[in-house]
């Protein structure tokens, strides 16, 4: 494993095709592996469908597989000023040896929410013309498994290719999935309690996207660790949320919340020994 002083070469944060990226998980381990990273994680959006194959993929690679899900909380669920603060939960890559993976409590919400995604996008599609139905083809998708139904940006990629006008009306409906209340009604610190029963770390992605300020203090402050490197911040940004969880004893990763939308860029730094440790012990 290479390293460079005491931390380790990492991208802890990425997405596939079964939430809003647009690579397949092996496609994304493949990607990572040209980049000389060591430890990775597919942190795809609340579910785990492509978890169990970046990690034949990745250790086909040589590299080490960490089971992760980027999950959603909401402050102010309900009011004008709701908005998402989402949470890493980072598990043993042991927990993929005896199905303990599917016995998690992340697991069994993520079901719900493949049940719920599919629900909601074929309603969406029942209110639409049937000449617009037809070319999306709606009857194929609905035909589809919960597991094997497109997620988010590869059903916007294909409305968009198939059928351009019904694309501006799919991206201003689609935000209301997000308000499902059996869902995303959880705070961060409900989010945070979930993640820790099931024996894996918490760390608070990207903080610097929280428009409540004083909110996003309070959940670093009960958080296990920060998310500190990222393509979401900027170099002196970084270095404010470093020194933050250094001062306050938190952990703390370098990752790149990669989606394939852009160029891949590796992290500047690696994530230190002592956080990649407990992630991949466990609690």
């Amino acid at each position: 494993m290479a390293e460079r002083f005491d931390d380790i070469v990492t991208d802890l944060h990425s997405h596939s095709f079964f939430s809003d990226g647009r690579h397949s998980p092996q496609d994304v381990m493949a990607k990572r592996a040209k980049q000389h990273i060591d430890v990775v994680a597919l942190s795809d959006h609340d579910v785990f469908t492509g978890v169990r194959s970046a990690h034949a993929a990745a250790r086909a690679l040589g590299m080490t597989l960490v089971p992760a899900m980027e999950a959603t909380s909401t402050i102010g669920f309900g009011t004008p000023d709701v908005e998402q603060i989402h949470v890493l939960a980072y598990y043993p890559p042991s927990i993929l040896d005896d199905g303990g993976l599917e016995r998690t409590r992340l697991f069994a919400r993520s079901q719900k929410l493949l049940s719920a995604w599919k629900d909601y996008a074929l309603d969406f599609f029942s209110r639409q013309s049937e000449a617009d139905c037809t070319a999306v083809d709606v009857d194929s998708l609905r035909n589809l498994s919960v597991v094997d139904f497109p997620g988010l940006q590869v059903l916007i990629d294909r409305i968009a290719a198939r059928c351009e006008p019904l694309y501006p009306h799919f991206q201003l409906d689609h935000v209301h999935f997000w308000e499902h209340a059996g869902l995303f009604a959880w705070s961060p610190e409900e989010l945070i309690d979930e993640i820790r029963a099931d024996g894996a770390l918490d760390v608070v992605a990207h903080p610097i996207r929280a428009r409540d300020k004083t909110r996003m203090d309070q959940v670093l402050a009960y958080a296990s660790g920060i998310e500190v490197y990222t393509s979401r911040h900027r170099p002196d940004i970084a270095a404010r949320f470093r020194a933050y969880a250094e001062k306050h004893d938190k952990h703390w990763t370098s990752s790149t919340d990669d989606h394939q939308h852009m160029a891949y860029v590796r992290p500047p730094v690696g994530t230190p020994r002592r956080t990649v440790t407990r992630i991949l012990a466990g609690s």
